[in-house]
């Protein structure tokens, strides 16, 4: 890297003789607007024309030097593009003001000197090679042809008119061209020339790391393009970037989030947002790809995308129609790598678009049963890279049998666990038929999803809303005709049962009409599936909504299917909380006089010899074996810190309840073995009790550390029932 120099723009410019600025098409777009940074540019050029400044420093211009003959060289701009750009524009405005003064032995001195190369080839006669998508308006400007500029919109446009009329108003103040044209050298940079053997990728990320930061798809465009020639990034850019951008966006967060997938589907993890590009590169470089390939790989990737987003919906495979507009209504990123890995498996001819409907309806069924039943979306963010994973290397490539894989592993293998199930039909039932579903996102996709599947007419679903039938404000009316209080009316009025979809008019119609007068409006959209049964009924009580929302569980479950897996463990069997500690209770306290602290958690005997602490927890599977966790706070024996002696009870609950009875003591010996957990001030919150259930019966407890080990704790199983 050369030494950093301080110079005028003119400077700049007037001493680069036989040298062409080339934006290189890895850059990001011309974005300065005319009346923020090109009003502040030439604000600072006013400044020194009033003496207000001596100089004005204009930021940085790091350019990448190459040679392509022995008159000419390249100089591609690594940073300052914008005011580059800009000044060239306002170079070319300084042209036209001493055209209208006929002085043109100064256009051609301004041209000679500082806008072109005259003694060079076409290729490089203009010292500004912009961006490919500014290049047709930029040289209608330069070569007089603004007739033919087709792009009004555009921002080199824009700015060069107001550049226009900004030089225009100093003349009216008594300012000449010529003054213009000699404080834009008093307005200076610093000048960065590096060389090939520098690292300009390094230097490109180093520059953009403060201020306004580049996106992760700017420098990814940027360490794919950087290293190659001119006319093969030019070529690359128009025959892979660029589509790339069509197929996906060129918004910077889409693309940034089908780099994400792609890296997903690559690497199988599903690497944080903020971790995009390093992860990207990290990938690239130990898997040593060549440059055309990778990008070949991201275009199949990207057509693939377009197909699942953007695409007319009603050029899609009709097999494919409904599953397709599912997965756009979900709008979710956790499942998208997977299905666009189906999607690529599909392109080759490795599974059928039968297959591929059934394998995107099984993904849809577990994300929508879920989101229905409001389940924690982060406690799968790993699970589709992984299932990912295992279907791959299950399936070995011949995928004849990749449903049934991937519901085994979507579903079947942590139906156990508690952070990432899929809601059986029964768990549905419990969980939504008293739930509040109103504001759950999933809603709409169900109840619609419900009337297409059911109605033989096409619905325009755009001029539906959801409408309450027993309406959100209650009026005295309504708690007179229900005879009920203000708080069954409030628990009920946003279950399923209570909902169903009908025009923008009629529900603003309906408001908080009484039944009799809804139910009259409600015939207008008698033609929708949902509110056919409804027009019949003469009262809507509270029974009538426990009988719908029954119902359309049933139908939900039909639709939205629960998978036929091969389960070991089914969390709807496992005893509930309150009953095992009850249960741990009549198996691990035996004395006839025992006082309860803290209700089914702390006991002690009246005379303080024995105090227990209880704690339960659900199954989780780990391979073939059962995992029960359990979190030990000190604090927790507060309440029996006068008794001699003192147990923490564990319950081990799933389909029974196993009893582990541990002296504190015991723990107390082990607890610098355990993984702890800290509270926001850093001190120890909990620590991690982990016991396993083994398939020969045996108890074990996970020790941590100093490595990972199991101890043998069955002598300490107190019952089991």
């Amino acid at each position: 890297m050369s030494e950093p120099k301080r110079t005028g723009l003119l400077q700049l410019l007037g001493t680069s003789l036989g040298c062409q600025f080339v934006i290189p098409v890895y850059q990001r777009n011309y974005t300065w607007t005319a009346d923020k940074e090109v009003k502040q540019y030439l604000n600072d050029l006013e400044n020194i024309l009033k003496g207000n400044y001596k100089n004005h420093f204009m930021g940085i211009v790091i350019y990448l030097e190459k040679a392509i003959d022995f008159s000419s060289r390249e100089l591609s701009v690594i940073d300052g593009q914008q005011r580059l750009t800009t000044t060239f524009l306002i170079l070319y405005a300084v042209k036209e003001l001493f055209k209208k003064n006929n002085e043109y032995t100064r256009v051609e001195q301004l041209e000679g000197q500082y806008l072109t190369n005259p003694y060079h080839s076409d290729k490089i006669k203009y010292k500004l090679k912009p961006l490919v998508s500014d290049d047709d308006v930029y040289r209608c400007i330069v070569e007089d042809r603004m007739d033919d500029i087709q792009d009004k919109g555009s921002l080199i446009l824009k700015n060069y008119c107001y550049i226009c009329d900004y030089l225009n108003s100093l003349l009216i103040k008594g300012y000449s061209v010529n003054d213009m044209l000699m404080a834009l050298d008093k307005l200076y940079v610093v000048c960065v020339p590096i060389s090939e053997e520098d690292n300009a990728q390094k230097i490109f990320e180093s520059i953009n790391a403060t201020g306004v930061k580049l996106t992760a798809a700017d420098l990814i465009r940027n360490y794919l393009l950087m290293d190659l020639q001119s006319d093969i990034q030019e070529a690359y850019y128009a025959k892979y970037w660029k589509k790339l951008e069509e197929n996906v966006s060129q918004d910077s967060k889409i693309l940034e989030m089908f780099f994400r997938m792609f890296l997903a589907i690559k690497t199988y993890i599903l690497i944080p947002k903020n971790g995009v590009y390093r992860g990207f590169i990290d990938w690239v470089d130990a898997k040593g790809i060549d440059t055309k390939d990778l990008f070949e790989e991201l275009l199949e990737y990207s057509k693939i995308f377009n197909l699942l987003f953007n695409t007319d919906i009603n050029k899609i495979d009709k097999k494919l129609k409904d599953v397709i507009v599912d997965f756009r209504k979900i709008n979710s990123d956790l499942p998208m790598a997977i299905i666009m890995e189906f999607y690529h498996l599909h392109r080759q001819q490795k599974i059928g678009t039968e297959t591929l409907a059934k394998l995107v309806s099984s993904v849809n069924s577990y994300m929508i049963r879920r989101s229905l039943c409001d389940m924690n979306s982060q406690n799968i963010s790993k699970l589709f890279p992984t299932v990912l994973k295992k279907v791959i290397e299950k399936c070995n490539d011949n995928y004849d049998d990749v449903l049934k894989v991937l519901n085994q592993e979507m579903v079947g293998n942590i139906a156990g666990t508690s952070g990432s199930y899929m809601p059986t039909d029964k768990q549905m039932m419990e969980m939504l038929f008293k739930a509040n579903v109103y504001k759950r996102p999933a809603l709409r996709i169900v109840l619609e999803r419900l009337e297409l599947d059911n109605n033989p007419a096409p619905v325009d679903l755009s001029v539906l809303s959801v409408e309450h039938l027993m309406p959100q404000t209650a009026t005295e009316e309504w708690l007179e005709e229900l005879d009920t209080d203000m708080e069954t009316y409030l628990d009920n009025i946003h279950r399923l049962g209570n909902l169903t979809l009908a025009t923008k008019s009629d529900n603003s119609k309906m408001s908080n009409l009484k039944w009799e007068y809804k139910n009259a409006i409600l015939k207008d959209t008698a033609h929708l599936t949902l509110n056919m049964e409804l027009i019949s009924i003469e009262k809507w009580d509270l029974s009538r909504i426990n009988e719908r929302t029954a119902v359309l569980i049933e139908k939900i479950c039909a639709v939205y299917p629960y998978p036929e897996v091969n389960i070991t463990h089914i969390e709807e069997d496992i005893i509930e909380e309150n009953d095992a500690l009850d249960i741990c209770a009549k198996i691990a306290i035996d004395e006839e006089k025992i006082q309860c602290i803290k209700k089914r958690y702390t006991f002690r005997t009246e005379d303080n010899k024995k105090g227990y602490v209880m704690a339960s927890s659900k199954m989780r599977l780990q391979g073939d074996k059962e995992r029960y966790w359990f979190a030990y706070r000190e604090k927790r024996f507060e309440d029996i810190a006068a008794c001699k002696e003192q147990y923490m009870i564990f319950g081990c609950r799933n389909k029974d309840v196993a009893v582990v009875k541990l002296p504190r003591s015991f723990i107390l010996n082990i607890m610098d073995r355990l993984i702890i957990s800290l509270d926001n001030a850093g001190n120890i919150h909990h620590y991690h009790i982990v016991i396993f259930k083994n398939p020969d019966k045996r108890f074990t407890m996970l020790l941590s550390k100093p490595n990972l080990v199991e101890i043998d704790i069955t002598d300490y199983v107190v019952g089991i029932e």
